[in-house]
């Protein structure tokens, strides 16, 4: 792992199906991530993605990447546009500094041209012993 290096991911399409699973995974049960009509009536102009669905979207990136015996030690970031129904979001990591066993990542996500995630994380590479 060196500083620059770069790493992605990106999604299949987000389904409503997979925001009412979130739901109820999460215990978030706001009807902005699945009910239209409620989405609409708050102004959102349709359904929404869980912010923290994306944020999982997030460390899914750091992990695939990572080797087995590293570990997250902190992650964290911005919502900046929603994500809907039917977006494909791609993950972007870069590897901003290592320091001995400890590196600092850039997350950033898109979907197409518009930004929708900001975030950074701090990973312990190898056993966390």
């Amino acid at each position: 792992m060196v500083a620059g290096e770069t790493f992605r991911l990106r999604t299949e399409p987000v389904t409503t199906r997979q925001l009412v699973m979130y739901a109820g995974a999460s215990g978030d049960y706001n009807p902005i991530h699945y009910d239209l009509r409620h989405a609409e009536s708050a102004g959102l102009g349709g359904v929404i993605a869980h912010g923290m669905l994306t944020m999982g979207f997030a460390g899914r990136c750091i992990t695939d990447w990572l080797p087995k015996d590293a570990t997250i030690l902190e992650i964290g970031g911005r919502f900046l546009s929603p994500v809907r129904p039917g977006d494909v979001v791609e993950m972007t990591g870069t590897v901003e500094a290592v320091n001995g066993r400890e590196a600092s990542v850039e997350i950033s996500g898109t979907v197409g041209e518009r930004n929708v995630f900001a975030g950074n994380a701090r990973v312990l590479l190898g056993p966390a012993n």
